[in-house]
C-alpha cells in the first residue's frame, strides 16, 4: 500500500493521540459507527461493521485485534467463504501488526477465528536485512490443489518517499488441513518485488503483477505449485508515473487485462491529492501466452487504489479507492465496458459503499447468482476525516451485499 511524504507521516504518527481500552476479541459484528446519514446506493442491499476499530488498544497488534484494521480478502472455497484483513496500530511499517484468517459456512452471516499470523520479527531468509521485524500487510487468497494459501507483504520498518529502502519480501503461509492449521512465513518472490492479488489463468498457472520498490517498474510473475514464482515480463515501466498495484482480470476471449494504478510525480503539488490531477490507472493488455504487454490507453480521472474486479453476466466491475476533494476518499463500485478483447475502455462510477478516510481494499466473493459478499475498511463514516489523518487513526472492516440485479 502506497504511503507518500512517508517521514511526515511518521511524525504525525508519533504525535498522535492512541489513548484507547484494551478490549481484544475476534471478529463479530459491531454497532460501533454506522453509515450516519451516509447515502446508500440501492444495489448495497446490506451493510454493517464486521471487525471494529473503535474501543480496541493501538498496541499489542501481533496477538490482538487493533485500531487499525484494514487490507481485506475474501475467497470461495469448499463451500465456505474465507476472509483475511490486517490489524495494526496505523498505516505506518512495523512489526506490530498481524493477518487475521476467518471462515463462513453460512455466506458471511457468521465467522469462525481460524488463524492469526503476526508480523514476523527474525530474518525471514539469508537476504533479509531486517534487525527490528517486518512488517505484514496485503493479503490474498490463492489455492493449489486441496491447499489454500495467503499471500502477504513484508516490509521493513523504515519511512521513505516510494516506499524505497524498505526491502520488500513477499511472502506465504499455507494451510494442508481444511484451514485448521497454518505454516510459518516462508519468502515468495525476490526481495524489492510487492506481489498484488493471484489470479488463477485458464490452464490453473497462477498469475499476478508485482511491483518494484520504489515504485519503478510492474512485472508479470507466474508459479505452477504456488510457492516458486517466475518472473515474465514488464506490464508497465514508466518511472514518472510510479506504477503499482496492478489488478489482472482474464476476459472471455482470452485477453489478460491489468489495471495498473500510477500515483505520479511525488514532487507535484497535488500528490496528496489525486483528484486535482493525479487521478490515473494505465489500462494495459496481453495476449496468450501473455509475454508482453500493450498499454494503449489511460483513465485520467480514475486512479484505482487496491482493486479488486469480478465479472457477471458478461459485465466487468471493479470495486477501488476513489478520490474526492481535499484529500476525502470513498471505496467505489465501477463498471468497466466497451471492447474486452483488447481495445477501449470506459470506466463509470456506480456509487460508493459507506467510506471515509483511510478506505478500501475489498474483497468480493459471490453468494448467489445474482449477490456478491464484499468486504472494505474505512475510517469512522461520521467523521469522514481526511485520509492524511485516516491512515494514523481507527479504521473499521465493513461486509455488506452487493445485489448486482439493482446495478443499473
Amino acid at each position: 500500500m502506497r504511503r507518500p511524504l512517508a517521514p511526515l507521516l511518521l511524525l504525525l504518527a508519533l504525535t498522535a493521540s492512541t489513548a484507547c481500552s484494551s478490549k481484544s476479541s475476534p471478529a463479530a459484528a459491531s454497532d460501533a459507527g454506522d453509515a450516519g446519514g451516509f447515502p446508500i446506493p440501492a444495489w448495497l442491499v446490506e451493510s454493517h461493521i464486521q471487525v471494529s476499530g473503535h474501543d480496541r488498544p493501538a498496541d499489542a497488534c501481533r496477538d490482538a485485534l487493533c485500531q487499525h484494521n484494514e487490507n481485506t480478502d475474501l475467497f470461495p472455497w469448499k463451500g465456505s467463504i474465507w476472509f483475511v484483513h490486517r490489524t495494526a496500530m496505523s498505516q505506518v511499517l512495523g512489526p506490530n501488526s498481524s493477518l487475521w484468517i476467518y471462515e463462513s459456512k453460512d455466506g458471511g452471516q457468521s465467522w469462525i477465528n481460524r488463524g492469526v499470523i503476526p508480523a514476523p520479527t527474525m530474518p525471514l531468509n539469508a537476504d533479509d536485512k531486517a534487525t527490528a521485524g517486518r512488517d505484514l500487510r496485503d493479503p490474498c487468497f490463492y489455492t493449489v490443489g486441496d491447499t489454500l494459501y495467503v499471500k502477504a507483504l513484508t516490509r521493513l520498518p523504515v519511512s521513505s518517499a516510494r516506499d524505497s529502502g524498505v526491502d520488500t519480501i513477499g511472502v506465504f503461509t499455507k494451510s494442508t488441513d481444511g484451514g485448521k492449521s497454518w505454516s510459518t512465513l516462508k519468502p515468495l518472490t525476490p526481495v524489492t518485488w510487492s506481489l498484488w492479488r493471484v489470479k488463477k489463468g485458464p490452464d490453473g498457472t497462477l498469475y499476478g503483477v508485482a511491483y518494484k520498490d520504489g515504485d519503478a517498474t510492474t512485472s508479470l510473475f507466474t508459479s505452477t505449485d504456488g510457492e516458486t514464482w517466475t518472473q515474465g515480463p514488464k506490464v508497465w515501466d514508466v518511472y514518472a508515473d510510479s506504477p503499482l498495484e496492478t489488478e489482472l482480470e482474464f476476459l472471455p476471449k482470452g485477453k489478460l487485462l491489468a489495471l495498473v494504478r500510477t500515483d505520479g510525480d511525488p514532487d507535484a503539488p497535488t500528490y496528496l491529492d489525486p483528484s486535482q490531477g493525479l487521478a490515473r490507472t494505465r489500462v494495459c493488455w496481453s495476449a496468450p501466452p501473455y509475454t508482453s504487454f500493450d498499454c494503449p490507453q489511460e483513465f485520467t480521472t480514475a486512479r484505482l487504489d487496491g482493486p479488486v474486479t469480478f465479472q457477471w453476466k458478461g459485465r466487468l466491475f471493479v470495486v477501488a479507492r476513489s478520490h474526492l476533494p481535499q484529500v476525502k476518499k470513498r471505496t467505489t463500485l465501477f463498471e468497466l465496458t466497451g471492447d474486452f478483447d483488447g481495445g477501449a475502455l470506459a470506466i463509470k462510477s456506480l456509487g460508493d459503499l459507506p467510506s471515509a478516510g483511510d478506505t478500501a481494499y475489498a474483497g468480493v466473493a459471490p453468494l448467489d447468482d445474482t449477490k456478491m459478499l464484499v468486504t472494505w475498511y474505512s475510517s469512522d463514516v461520521v467523521d469522514d476525516p481526511p485520509w492524511t489523518w485516516g491512515m494514523l487513526g481507527l479504521t473499521d472492516i465493513w461486509q455488506g451485499t452487493i445485489d448486482l440485479s439493482k446495478v443499473p
